[in-house]
């Protein structure tokens, strides 16, 4: 079974959301989360005698404001505490729904990078026609060496088959066509390295069109694109929800009444599109599962990050990576 470390005081509404969270996720399952933060605040709200949760004291609190590399001088704060547990072998890796930039500081710095890994990157699961795509990087390099791509799609696809448990996963290179001569020189070289280390689970340049249609498993790009991409689709979800309601708010009674006989679908299509469901966001390349949930996390999200986090440990996720890479 696995053992998480929950930083307590990452999200908007911490700890609360983090508590409750914590308590869903080990109703439903055998493994232990430990929860990181302020012993005095936390206590009162787990109840006594409840089992597979532990308490770590961490009294300090890292703000969303502050300097990313600020974190290694604040070794007593909930989030370097969670990573200090994963790297004193306490945890197999913890969840934040805290600050992004220090918890790639704390993965890379304290958790420590896989040997060969030259970058850690965030791998994003955006909703899409196959269930899911798998989208690395999603912001953690803002620029990578051709020889950096492979290593992505190495761990892309690792996460791809322990976590989103497809069986042979494919990926593909971020362009703006498919032909291997589009592109930049640094996305031209890296194409040529991934078709030579990757093999037959690459195949070749993908467009942005197809990280939502499906047609591979994992998109590949560098840190600038990817976030670029992800905040995007952000907004096209928040543009067609929003246009969707302003629309049947001046429509005629009889299209009213229509929209009303749809509202279930409507509810189905719009569940696709929750990030709480898919949990997080892993931080692949460090020595344990380390998963950035949404800032505004409620406990539902907090439940799917900790359920990630435990299905990359159970299915080896790191050996694969390791192997890969």
């Amino acid at each position: 079974m696995a053992r998480i470390a929950l930083d307590a005081f990452g999200s908007d509404d911490a700890p609360y959301e983090e508590a409750k969270g914590a308590l869903l996720f080990v109703k439903e399952t055998s493994h232990t989360v430990v929860l990181v933060g302020d012993k005095d605040k936390l206590e009162p709200l787990i109840p006594t005698g409840t089992k597979q949760i532990e308490i770590f004291h961490a009294p300090s609190r890292f703000g969303m404001s502050q300097k990313p590399t600020e974190i290694l001088k604040m070794r007593d704060s909930s989030l370097a505490a969670c990573a200090k547990l994963v790297k004193d072998g306490e945890t197999d890796g913890f969840v934040s729904a805290g600050n992004t930039g220090a918890i790639l500081v704390c993965g890379t710095f304290i958790v420590g990078r896989i040997k060969g890994v030259d970058r850690p990157a965030i791998a994003t699961t955006i909703p899409s026609m196959i269930g899911g795509t798998v989208l690395i990087d999603s912001g953690a390099n803002i620029t990578l060496k051709p020889q950096s791509y492979s290593q992505l799609a190495s761990m892309g696809l690792a996460y791809a088959h322990a976590v989103l448990k497809r069986k042979n996963p494919k990926c593909g290179l971020l362009n703006v066509g498919t032909e291997p001569e589009k592109g930049n020189d640094t996305v031209k070289e890296a194409y040529y390295l991934m078709k030579e280390k990757i093999g037959e689970s690459f195949v070749g340049n993908v467009e942005g069109r197809d990280v939502c249609i499906g047609n591979v498993d994992v998109v590949v790009c560098d840190g600038f694109s990817g976030n670029i991409v992800l905040k995007t689709l952000e907004g096209v979800g928040t543009f067609f929800s929003k246009g969707l309601k302003d629309s049947i708010k001046k429509s005629s009674t009889f299209q009213k009444i229509g929209a009303l006989m749809m509202k279930g679908t409507f509810t189905s299509f719009k569940e696709i599109f929750d990030y709480r469901k898919y949990g997080g966001a892993f931080l692949l390349g460090v020595k344990g599962a380390v998963v950035k949930a949404h800032g505004s996390s409620d406990s539902l999200a907090i439940y799917n990050a900790l359920r990630v986090a435990a299905e990359g440990v159970e299915n080896h996720m790191l050996n694969e990576i390791n192997e890969g890479i």
